[in-house]
């Protein structure tokens, strides 16, 4: 049994030496050697134990060695504390001791197990600073962080018209503030962890799940958006870690509505002035060609007039008197146009209702129109309405329009056309088509057909202003009816009246 445990003893893994009531030690194994650096056991045994302890603890543990031999006991030493001990080069290690005793002949001997804890020291000194280094970085970082912080709320809060986001990869809102938010009582802890997608409506939830995913492959965004009757101006950029990886995006909601509605005006504006300057030049090539015609027949048949003196040249002189009423009522025509244009354009037409035959304002219509129909036309009036019939609406409004409508039949017809008026009564209105086997509208004209100054290209050879039909749907807004039509090149048009009599 001696010879088993001489042999643990000879070979264990810890340094282990036996020393008497005294403190010499008396018995030590070879991993004690080892531990502190000595070549056999003589140079230790019959030495006091304070040669293994560092001088400036060595006074101290002669006072603990006496007070652990008057009560012994089996302990641990160095756990927790930075114990040292002292090899045979002076260099200190960092040690473990664990201490047991027993009696010997009356005489408490004390067995101390010693663990060289040198590379746990280490371990734990790296945990210490890796861990202090950390909690510098967190410090540092957290720093930063509440300075980024600071200064995006500043900028935010002083942000005009606009709000800053930051958003994660998934979307979701971890940072918002700006004055738009503030205006509304939001805030980043009320939109935290909200999808910046998904909070949005309308069109618009499309638009941002398109172009948001692109924040994060790493596009910069820049567009400009309509919603709820506002435009706003987004910019996107993505932010990435310290690894090059983008996990964040910064957006930045700009309300732009003043600027975009100025911008719209000023479009607004170029495209009337551009309008206008278009009206401006039709106007001067119709008004050269409209007025130039009928002055030059007014001269020639003027002057040819002069020359017919004799009785038996009545029927030539009233040839060319006729040329020239008909020139006038053509100019008048051209003249009322541009009055009326001008009055409805300012507003100054309004409905004036009074009560009328409609019967009665139909012959008057037809009597004008007889005298500057060409050749053998003939009106024919088909009416389901009795020989009296009462309507309340304005009479000199209709009665343009109606005019309108008929001579532009007769001009635009053959002289051996018939023209039909088609009158029909409904419930609280009227509908008159003048219905005509003329020339027809090219289906490409069709569009323009009510603008100002617009002529079909297969009229250019007849007179006219181009503004009839535009004064006519003028007209009948103001008496709350419509204009329509059918038209087919070379076969004809139709145009319809419906309008409120009561």
């Amino acid at each position: 049994m001696a010879e088993k445990f001489q042999k643990i003893f000879e070979h264990s893994n810890e340094g282990l030496l036996v020393v008497n009531s005294a403190g010499v030690i008396e018995t030590l194994n070879p991993k004690l050697l080892s531990l502190f650096g000595y070549d056999n056991k003589e140079e230790l045994l019959g030495q006091k134990l304070e040669v293994l302890i560092p001088m400036r603890y060595a006074k101290t543990h002669v006072h603990q060695r006496k007070v652990y031999n008057d009560a012994p006991s089996n302990r641990s030493m160095g756990a927790g504390r930075d114990l040292k001990a002292l090899r045979k080069d002076g260099s200190e290690f960092p040690v473990e001791i664990s201490l047991s005793h027993y009696q010997e002949n009356g005489e408490t001997k004390s067995i101390a197990f010693v663990v060289d804890i040198s590379k746990r020291v280490a371990i734990d000194n790296e945990l210490k600073r890796l861990n202090n280094q950390l909690e510098e970085e967190v410090v540092k970082r957290t720093k930063e962080v509440k300075t980024q912080n600071i200064m995006l709320r500043s900028i935010a809060e002083n942000f005009p018209n606009g709000n800053i986001y930051i958003i994660n990869n998934d979307f979701s809102i971890e940072w918002a503030d700006g004055s738009l938010l503030r205006n509304m009582g939001l805030n980043d802890s009320s939109l935290k962890g909200i999808s910046f997608v998904d909070r949005l409506g309308g069109s618009v939830k499309p638009l941002f799940s398109e172009k948001i995913p692109r924040l994060f492959k790493g596009e910069t965004l820049k567009f400009e958006l309509e919603f709820k009757s506002k435009y706003f101006l987004i910019y996107g950029v993505p932010l990435s870690d310290k690894n090059g990886i983008t996990d964040k995006a910064l957006l930045v909601e700009m309300d732009v509505t003043i600027e975009k509605e100025s911008e719209l005006n000023i479009e607004r504006n170029l495209k009337k002035e551009k309008d206008l300057n278009e009206l401006k030049s039709r106007f001067v090539a119709m008004a050269s060609h409209e007025f130039r015609t009928p002055l030059s027949t007014i001269d020639s048949s003027a002057t040819l007039i002069s020359k017919y003196t004799k009785e038996e040249q009545d029927e030539k002189r009233g040839v060319h008197v006729k040329r020239i009423k008909r020139m006038v009522t053509n100019l008048t025509q051209i003249l009322n146009d541009f009055l009326s244009l001008e009055k409805l354009e300012s507003g100054m037409i309004q409905a004036s209702k009074t009560e009328f035959d409609f019967n009665a304002l139909i012959g008057d219509v037809l009597d004008e129109v007889n005298t500057v129909k060409a050749g053998c036309q003939e009106i024919i009036l088909a009416s389901d309405l009795p020989k009296k019939f009462i309507i309340n609406t304005d009479k000199n409004i209709l009665k343009n329009c109606i005019n309108n409508l008929l001579t532009n039949a007769c001009k635009y017809s053959s002289e051996k056309d018939a023209i039909k008026i088609i009158i029909q009564q409904k419930e609280g209105e009227l509908s008159l088509s003048v219905c005509d086997q003329g020339i027809g509208i090219p289906e490409e004209d069709q569009a323009m057909l009510f603008s100002r100054f617009h002529r079909a290209g297969n009229v250019t050879n007849i007179e006219g202003t181009g503004l009839g039909l535009n004064i006519v749907k003028s007209y009948m807004d103001v008496l709350g009816g419509t204009i329509r039509f059918k038209s087919k090149e070379n076969e004809g048009s139709t145009f319809t009246l419906n309008f409120p009599i009561h």
